[in-house]
């Protein structure tokens, strides 16, 4: 072949490369199952083509739902999960069922039409009502507690209130594009995150659209861009109840919009301050008839003072998800293992079909495990050959995380790799950070912290109960501790250094106290290892006062202040549990927050609020440790 033949060729490759991939990356993931009410189809019913995919599905699933009216109720737990109809006016599930429907008869479905309760569920081109007349009932036409939802081109409908409600309050991020939603009272009501554009809004009995819950973070928002709002005379655009924000971004009010601005209903979180209840915003909206003072421009006084093209849903979702992302996963670092091959990317994926890695003598390691995570682990060929490739038997290599277009690995040559190493992580401490056995009562923290490392981190737990700074030196625990030659060292003291414990025990927070020294002492000889010291503050105690809010003067508080002020003195990380546990207890009240702690304990962590307390562990240190951020899961960040 001559030089020019062989431009020529390249030149062709290169075009019809870049065709593939611009392809790839705007063509709708292919359907996997076709659901047909005449039984033309792989089945005839929606909830009957769910049932038939693995509830541990680790890779994008498609069901195409053809042209009809199906009258059924629809429970979606699996995770990456895609409904996809033909459009809202020819796919249709509808069914009648108000609310005291299913408070008189639970029953495995759920309270809604739709139920979506997986992750990365995407529902597009359909409608879904819930068909009860009565305008004064509730009514779910979707209902759940889904993680980065996506309503794409969908009609939700009702003539009760709540029609569309996503209650994932602790971490819920919804998306919803083109759509039609319309209801009683609250017909839209998102409890986490929410983005919300170039939809449209009709109230059927004119009292509030909108509502919004953001009392479990308050940076969690209620963003509505370009959409529309129509409603009978004197409609109400929205309340709250707790504390939320509303961002309404070049939106249009029909004339008949009461001149009643988004109001509190009431201020059921006593213990926050005023403000957050009244955190509304707008810019650019506009009524026909003529615009009301209280939906004037108001952006520079929100948070941060964004502008109005700064508001992205990546924005909105602080940077935890962007729905409208298009770039392609990366491939972020190989390390081998013996015959392993371990292959890390820039966030999780899957494939359809085989896959494995072609090594330099051609020989091929298959895929062992890590399918729907970013950590791929594959196993044969020649050990001693380096891995220079993936391939797959046919489909691509896509992000699992819900975006609008898909999203597929384009580079599949494989970076050079490295040997691989794994980090110990030790934990000292007292009894809410250690192991218990898997049947007692309760579990500290330090019981679940695994779960947010990836394979790369081992957890060593050495904590003991009834410990303190003191007495977990004097008895020898540290010494034998640091023969595990860590690489990082979390330090928690202060409830065993309360008053009352004991001269073995009992230590002064105090500016020249013993507990000061005493962690000084541990974050120098874990620095003279060589490892990385980490301060962790107590967490608090369950003890609330009248007001509902956790007593400010329980005892860990001042060993929690001198922890702090030792981890700003010796420059050294620091977890502050207290502060954390203490915010979390507020939000969720008494009520709410007992399954966090054994039965009758407001000390001890039950094996649930161990792992809620260590997820807060894994958070922070994601967040400011970098050498050991860089293991955390960020998925298993935002998973109850």
């Amino acid at each position: 072949m001559g030089p020019s033949l062989a431009r020529i060729c390249l030149a062709t490759f290169a075009l019809l490369f870049c065709q593939w991939t611009a392809t790839l990356a705007t063509e709708a993931f292919p359907a996997d199952i076709l659901v047909a009410a005449d039984g033309s189809g792989d089945f005839t019913s929606i909830q009957a083509a769910l049932d038939s995919i693995p509830i541990a599905n680790a890779r994008r699933r498609v069901i195409q739902i053809a042209p009809g009216l199906y009258n059924e109720r629809v429970r979606v737990d699996h995770n990456c999960v895609t409904l996809r109809g033909s459009s809202p006016a020819e796919t249709k599930i509808a069914f009648f069922f108000p609310r005291e429907e299913y408070n008189r008869r639970y029953d495995r479905f759920g309270p809604g039409v739709l139920n979506v309760f997986g992750e990365d569920v995407i529902v597009e081109q359909l409608t879904v009502e819930n068909t009860q007349t009565n305008q004064d009932e509730h009514a779910f036409a979707i209902y759940g507690q889904p993680q980065r939802f996506i309503l794409d081109d969908c009609h939700v409908l009702g003539e009760g209130g709540d029609t569309l409600s996503l209650w994932n309050t602790s971490y819920g991020m919804y998306y919803h594009r083109n759509c039609k939603f319309r209801g009683g009272v609250d017909f839209v009501f998102p409890r986490g995150w929410c983005f919300i554009r170039d939809s449209s809004f009709e109230s059927t009995n004119g009292s509030a659209s909108l509502w919004h819950d953001g009392h479990m973070d308050l940076d969690m928002k209620l963003v509505l861009r370009n959409c529309k709002f129509a409603g009978p005379d004197d409609f109400w655009l929205g309340r709250n109840q707790y504390p939320s924000q509303f961002y309404l971004l070049d939106c249009q009010f029909a004339e008949s919009l009461a001149e009643q601005p988004i109001g509190v209903v009431s201020e059921s979180k006593p213990y926050y301050a005023s403000h957050v209840y009244r955190r509304k915003y707008f810019h650019n909206c506009h009524r026909a008839g003529g615009d009301y003072q209280w939906f004037a421009d108001n952006l520079q006084s929100a948070p941060g003072s964004p502008s109005s093209d700064e508001i992205t849903p990546e924005w909105t979702f602080d940077d935890g998800w962007d729905p409208e992302r298009t770039d392609p996963p990366t491939i972020a670092e190989v390390e081998t293992d013996g015959g392993h091959i371990h292959v890390y990317f820039s966030e999780p994926v899957s494939c359809p079909d085989a896959m494995h890695v072609v090594r330099q003598d051609g020989s091929q390691a298959k895929l062992v495990r890590g399918l729907g995570t970013s950590h791929l682990v594959f196993e044969g060929g020649t050990p001693s050959a380096a891995a220079t490739r993936l391939q797959t038997t046919g489909a691509a290599i896509h992000a699992v995380t819900s975006t609008l277009a898909p999203r597929y690995l384009e580079e599949l040559a494989l970076p050079d790799a490295a040997p691989r190493q794994v980090s110990k992580v030790l934990l000292i401490g007292d009894s809410t950070v250690t192991d218990y056995d898997v049947k007692h009562a309760y579990q500290g923290w330090g019981a679940s912290l695994h779960q947010f490392f990836d394979d790369r981190i081992r957890v060593i737990n050495r904590a003991r109960g009834g410990r303190s700074s003191k007495s977990f030196r004097d008895e020898g625990h540290w010494d034998e501790a640091l023969k595990t030659e860590p690489g990082f060292v979390f330090i928690q003291f202060g409830h065993n250094d309360n008053p009352g414990k004991g001269p073995a025990r009992h230590t002064n927070p105090s500016a020249g106290g013993d507990y000061r020294a005493n962690l000084r002492r541990y974050v120098r000889e874990t620095r003279e290892i060589g490892a990385v010291p980490i301060l962790v503050s107590p967490p608090t105690r369950r003890f609330y006062l009248a007001d509902g809010q956790i007593d400010p003067h329980e005892g860990n508080v001042l060993y929690a202040e001198a922890t702090k002020a030792v981890a700003q003195e010796m420059d050294c990380a620091l977890v502050d549990l207290n502060m954390e546990t203490r915010q979390l207890f507020n939000r969720l009240e008494e009520s709410h927050s007992h399954w966090l702690q054994a039965v009758g304990d407001r000390t001890h962590f039950s094996p649930q609020g161990s792992r809620r307390i260590a997820q807060i562990v894994a958070a922070s240190v994601e967040r400011q440790v970098e050498p050991l951020g860089r293991f955390v899961i960020k998925e298993e960040l935002v998973r109850p």
